[in-house]
């Protein structure tokens, strides 16, 4: 972990990690999804892949808040997160949420509309589906049973195109050797609040420009989530864009550089 990128930001009786990097006057916020382990452990290989925004944007990639226990909810999660944005002097923000980040995001932008100005939704979803509660319950299952090895195996085969995730595999494997119970624990909590998003009826609510970014072969929450929150979006008059990558699996956000060059021409428009 790098200590010239992560700080912490602490309100409300609680402590957020995040990492910030970029020179530019506007504000790009990213919510990632879930991790195995925190992205703030490997938060100075981010300036890599999202070097397009640095001359631009200041980029603010947050964890969730430390010491997450059963009960916390997604609108717990939004609220922390709009709570420590705002303990940051951050508003009118250009809002990213990947994955369970795009979960968050949704609800940000519903509740506080004044702390965003655009929106992108990565390969996200405003309502559980049967398969997305299978599949990521046992992610859940295996992080509780301290499966490490399964867990990590599963995440990679459910996440990434097959083509990357052969290629990558062994990468991404040693990346997560040391899990740790406690991380897989967290995991497990965090993982479980993914069956309760439901902002499909509040969507109309969201009137900021918005870009959804989905994947055809997405396993996790399916293709048809993005279009559904895109239809969901135009009908309400909301400025609504859609890419979806077609043989790209749930992850295809971490497989093509091309699509961190879809998401700065959108924020540029």
């Amino acid at each position: 972990m790098s200590e010239n990128f992560v700080h912490t930001v602490c309100t409300d009786g609680f402590e957020m990690e995040y990492a910030q990097f970029g020179n530019g006057p506007k504000p790009l916020v990213i919510i990632p999804g879930l991790s195995i382990k925190s992205v703030m452990k490997s938060a100075d290989a981010l300036q890599v892949p999202y070097k397009v925004f640095t001359e631009k944007y200041t980029l603010y990639f947050f964890d969730r808040k430390k010491n997450i226990q059963p009960g916390y909810s997604l609108n717990d999660m939004a609220r922390d997160q709009a709570l420590a944005l705002k303990a940051l002097g951050l508003s009118g923000v250009n809002l990213m949420g990947v994955s369970q980040g795009g979960m968050i995001a949704q609800i940000i932008a519903i509740q506080y509309p004044e702390l965003v100005n655009k929106l992108v939704l990565a390969s996200s979803t405003s309502k559980a589906v049967p398969s997305q509660i299978e599949l990521i319950g046992n992610w859940a299952r295996l992080a509780r049973a301290h499966d490490g090895e399964g867990l990590v195996s599963a995440f990679i085969d459910d996440c990434f195109s097959k083509p990357f995730a052969d290629r990558y595999r062994r990468a991404i494997q040693a990346m997560y050797r040391d899990v740790t119970d406690a991380e897989m624990d967290r995991f497990a909590l965090c993982a479980d609040l993914c069956d309760t998003v439901n902002t499909i009826d509040e969507l109309h609510k969201i009137k900021c420009p918005t870009l959804v970014l989905g994947a055809g072969d997405d396993k996790v929450v399916t293709p048809q989530a993005s279009l559904i929150i895109v239809d969901k979006l135009k009908a309400a008059g909301t400025p609504c864009e859609l890419e979806m990558y077609e043989g790209r699996g749930h992850a295809v956000f971490d497989e093509l550089k091309e699509y961190k060059d879809r998401i700065f021409e959108f924020l540029e428009k």
